[in-house]
């Protein structure tokens, strides 16, 4: 009987083992990976499968998960893939993250707070964005017609506080209410 049930054994054995990533090509609908994983084992053109919605490019290094389908190592897709140097880390229980490897994260944390940390934040909407709160606060300065030479609010709050009209032959006094700031 263990004669029979030992080809069995041995491809469940085979039907999930850790690898490493070594290449990966981004380039078509789905992506295709190059892995070592057995001792001396390099599988290339290995599908990557990923999240629906959720897409990533991982470092050469990066640690996966290889299912064998079948248990035969001829049929074999990644279904995971981690990579421990750039996870963020100390998130509370129940906070989610989004990450990369130059520490930019998108948090989703507790008390329904959503925390953004990058250099450079671009939104793109090609009709408008829209913010529904009853407050909006920026710490720095707003600015207008960035890309057209715009101004922000502190010189359009300047430009108020010291401007005239010239009426009846003669320049007004500024206004005597500022816009604070």
């Amino acid at each position: 009987m263990m004669k029979f049930l030992e080809p069995l054994k041995r491809r469940v054995h085979l039907m999930i083992s850790r690898a490493v990533l070594s290449a990966l090509v981004d380039t078509s609908g789905r992506q295709f990976v190059q892995i070592s994983a057995l001792k001396g084992e390099t599988k290339d053109n290995v599908e990557r499968i990923q999240q629906y919605g959720m897409t990533s490019h991982p470092h050469a290094g990066a640690q996966a998960i290889l299912l064998c389908v079948g248990g035969n190592r001829a049929h074999p897709v990644v279904i995971a893939v981690d990579d421990p140097r750039y996870r963020h880390k100390s998130l509370e229980s129940g906070e989610v993250c989004l990450y990369t490897d130059e520490g930019d994260t998108i948090i989703l944390k507790r008390n329904r707070t959503i925390e953004i940390n990058t250099q450079n934040l671009v939104v793109k909407a090609s009709s408008k964005a829209r913010f529904e709160t009853p407050l909006l606060e920026v710490t720095g300065e707003i600015k207008d017609r960035s890309d057209n030479g715009g101004k922000s609010m502190h010189e359009m709050r300047a430009a108020y506080v010291s401007h005239t009209h010239h009426e009846n032959g003669s320049n007004t006094n500024p206004p005597t209410q500022t816009m604070g700031g």
